[in-house]
């Protein structure tokens, strides 16, 4: 084999070795950029497939730093190039420190932009089979209405109980809380019927516990719905924790209640 052979070799292996070095780099951020920020915008199975590809290119990384291919390539290669007197590219070094910050923004891009476009994907779905069940029993939803201006103990826990019939009737449909209004003194006080099931019969003056409602998320929202201004339907999601809240709003005879629907959801909807 001349040196001109050996020379294009070991140029090709070292600029093969420094690619695969490059896409473990690329994942790497990727998986800092998800770990760091609790979001995953692919599916299941295209999650499984990239980690699989993930583990392969450090074990092909591994392998050529093991056998120290990479060091005797470019042993060769720098010895028949400088037999050869053929110099190296001008810019060449510049144009893969280029193309490496392309590929990582446009990874960072994608994952940023999946997981905020599935957000909303997901929202949509949500509200959509909401929809469906509470214009299917809007008999329910008056019935809530009426035993939340009542207020007794009794009253309370057949809410739970139209509150879980409710939840279970779409498998798509995520938690779901009633957060309805009071007073403590002459202050607001919001209050919500969650999980919670059991209400001890015993207790004559059962007290719901308060809804810890979140700045610029959804406080002057829930204020303003209770004060008795009209509002639509709320969507919020937060980047951190793949957090989703739906307030559906409802306003019947006797009193006026808000519907939240809030789930987490740790895939999205980039892949397969």
């Amino acid at each position: 084999m001349n040196l001109e052979t050996k020379a294009q070799i070991g140029r090709w292996s070292l600029t093969l070795l420094i690619l695969v070095i490059g896409l473990v780099c690329l994942g790497v951020l990727v998986v800092i950029l998800c770990a760091g920020l609790d979001i995953n915008p692919f599916r299941e199975t295209t999650s499984a497939i990239l980690g699989a590809t993930f583990v392969g290119l450090i074990g092909i990384v591994a392998a050529l730093f093991l056998l120290n291919v990479a060091t005797d390539i470019s042993m060769i290669a720098e010895a028949s190039i400088a037999g050869l007197k053929i110099e190296p590219r001008a810019g060449a070094l510049k144009k893969w420190v280029w193309g490496f910050g392309a590929a990582a923004l446009a990874l960072v891009l994608l994952v940023l932009a999946g997981t905020y476009f599935s957000r909303y994907r997901y929202l949509d779905v949500v509200q959509e089979q909401a929809n469906e069940v509470l214009k299917e029993n809007d008999n329910l939803l008056a019935e809530i209405s009426q035993r939340l201006a009542a207020g007794q103990t009794a009253d309370f826990k057949r809410i739970m109980e139209i509150r879980n019939f409710l939840l279970h009737q779409r498998t798509g449909l995520p938690n779901m809380t009633i957060i309805f209004s009071g007073k403590f003194g002459d202050k607001l006080a919001l209050y919500e019927i969650g999980n919670a099931y059991w209400v001890d019969p015993e207790m004559k003056n059962y007290q719901p516990p308060y809804f810890e409602c979140r700045r610029n998320f959804d406080c002057d929202y829930l204020k303003a719905f209770f004060a008795g201004e009209k509002v639509d339907v709320l969507k919020k999601f937060t980047i951190r924790g793949s957090q989703f809240n739906i307030y559906v709003p409802y306003t019947g005879k006797e009193t006026r209640f808000v519907l939240m629907f809030d789930s987490q959801n740790s895939y999205g909807k980039i892949g397969s």
